[in-house]
């Protein structure tokens, strides 16, 4: 079998004359030969040419006489056109696969033989449907450092993937050829496309990708899990339906991983625990995702727990991903995370200036998750926290300042978010007791804030609520509306389009083109869960107001703290 690609990362492959069938037999599909997934390779993909990552044609049985008929390879006609009278490639006895950014790093030795180098002049693959950045609006600053000062924590920078002396904006969606049912292009396209969907952009390490070395364990379940996930977002931007084969893909994925737990290595174990949240977090927000979650935990605290991330980047991008996860969810259900306060801050301590940050990955600038995580912990100990602490809590995001220089809609994503997280607090915990005066006066002096700034929360918190919420949307409708910094704003617009009566038409409006528009860019479904969530406690609050309970009053009649979905059986989105 001769295989011909362009570029590829250090890996390895096992000597095979033929495809072999596995456990996707069933469905049609082959499995691919043993070889790690290469880095992405955009110009072979937006050509329409799936080239399996390789840096030269590699013949695995040269010399060998072959007893079967040789059969020509297919390729499209713009690559087959590029490869017409190219010098032969050489074929050395070993082959040794780089990373191509290494190789430019240091002068390329040249063949023995007068064959001209095989580098091809990469040019810029236009993809279609690309998300805009910020340089599309003027804004050129793309540091991930917070722009909040008191949660400003050593976070990394992160470049824009460049092949050569070019630039290539991370996509959604590139043009790829049209093989859908093809093992090997679903995994090509979660490495090039799906990859880059939930980020605000790119970081060196990405924890999607971190998934893929797992992919020939003697358990496939990050296979299913990753092929089940491309060919979803696949079939959502063909127009398709998903089919019957992505549900059983995950359905294996999840038997698998729920009867072997004890037996995964941690590196399979993570990723298949990460994947499949990713799965139910694409499919709806109606998801109980703290069982992946536990699991996921399990597996770690078997092996050593947060130890075991110390001297692995991978490790600690997916790890920071899963707790990202559970924290939402703690927020939503008010059940307390899974993973311990520990774990977080051991990896902020860890974390190298090259690899990720949690503004990178998920928008939230890496200090102010510290404090979202406390928020949840509080808001499941309703019962029993005191009005200090939750006081404390609020007064870090009154106290909080966004950096001017940080880049516009860095500055805008920031300020939605700090916002939304004040308006949590003010909702879900209005039912605390206000503290006294001389409270108020201590938390002011250990906060160093403003003696004047006034703490005490309102006697009606439905107009505290309310402002904040009109202050929400009225931001979020300047970030450019193609931009991942607006993407990344989920959470917080949800909370504060529950808060828009009927006579908010106009901020209604923005939410719900909000979640229609990123839902049709991503594919991701939890953008469509949370505009049901929203019509739901719209529809219940005019009703209310329409039948007269409280006559005069147009506000907010039913918060969302008592609304639940139809067909939320558990780990419903809000409640």
């Amino acid at each position: 079998m001769t295989i011909t690609t362009w570029t590829g990362q250090l890996s390895y492959a096992r000597k095979s004359t033929d495809w072999e069938k596995d456990e996707f037999a069933g469905m049609g599909q082959e499995r691919l030969p043993y070889v790690r997934l290469p880095r992405p390779v955009f110009p072979c993909l937006a050509e329409g040419a799936v080239c399996k990552g390789y840096v030269q044609q590699l013949n695995w049985e040269r010399g060998a006489l072959r007893v079967s008929k040789k059969r020509a390879k297919a390729y499209p006609e713009s690559t087959e056109s590029r490869l017409v009278g190219t010098a032969p490639l050489p074929t050395p006895a070993t082959f040794t696969f780089v990373d191509p950014s290494e190789s430019q790093k240091r002068p390329r030795r040249r063949s023995r033989t007068n064959s001209k180098s095989s580098v091809s002049n990469f040019s810029d693959p236009s993809p279609v449907n690309t998300v805009a950045t910020e340089s599309t609006h003027g804004d050129t600053s793309m540091s991930s450092a917070s722009p909040c000062s008191n949660w400003s924590v050593s976070t990394p920078s992160t470049p824009r993937f460049s092949v050569g002396s070019q630039e290539i904006e991370p996509v959604l969606y590139p043009q790829i050829g049209q093989r859908p049912g093809d093992v090997g292009y679903a995994l090509a396209f979660f490495h090039s496309c799906f990859a880059y969907t939930t980020l605000t952009f790119d970081v060196n390490v990405n924890p999607w990708r971190a998934c893929l070395p797992s992919i020939h364990e003697d358990l496939p379940c990050v296979r299913y899990a990753a092929v089940a996930l491309a060919q979803r977002q696949q079939a959502h931007f063909s127009g398709k339906p998903e089919g019957v084969s992505i549900l059983k893909l995950k359905a294996k994925a999840l038997s698998l991983f729920a009867s072997n737990l004890n037996h995964l290595s941690f590196e399979c174990g993570l990723s298949t625990a990460l994947l499949l949240i990713a799965l139910d977090y694409a499919e709806t927000g109606v998801s109980n995702w703290t069982v992946h979650l536990r699991g996921a935990c399990r597996i770690l605290e078997s092996h050593g727990g947060i130890r075991l991330a110390e001297s692995r980047p991978n490790l600690r991008v997916q790890i920071a991903m899963l707790i990202w996860y559970d924290v939402n969810a703690a927020l939503i259900s008010r059940r307390g995370p899974v993973f311990p306060r520990t774990y977080l801050d051991a990896l902020m301590a860890w974390q190298a200036d090259d690899e990720w940050s949690i503004l990178a990955l998920n928008g939230l600038p890496d200090g102010m998750f510290l404090d979202m995580y406390d928020v949840a912990v509080a808001a499941s100990q309703l019962d029993t926290i005191d009005s200090c602490t939750v006081e404390s809590l609020r007064a870090k995001f009154l106290k909080a300042q966004v950096k001017e220089d940080a880049g516009k809609c860095q500055v805008l994503m920031s300020q939605v978010w700090r916002l939304g997280l004040l308006l949590y607090c003010t909702r879900v915990f209005s039912q605390a007791s206000t503290p006294s005066s001389v409270v108020l006066q201590v938390i002011k002096d250990e906060e160093d804030l403003d003696p004047g700034l006034n703490l005490d929360i309102p006697a009606d918190t439905q107009l505290e609520a309310h402002a904040l919420a009109t202050q929400i949307l009225d931001l979020v409708s300047t970030i450019p509306p193609d931009s991942n910094f607006q993407k990344q704003c989920l959470m917080p617009i949800i909370l504060a389009g529950c808060e828009m009566a009927a006579t908010d038409s106009a901020h209604r409006k923005i939410a719900v083109e909000y979640s229609e528009r990123w839902k049709q860019k991503t594919g991701i479904w939890i953008f469509d869960s949370g505009l049901d969530f929203l019509r739901t406690v719209w529809a219940r609050n005019d009703a209310e107001i329409a039948s007269g309970v409280e006559d005069g009053c147009t506000g907010l009649q039913v918060p969302w703290t008592e609304v639940f979905l139809p067909s939320a059986g558990h780990g419903f989105l809000f409640g």
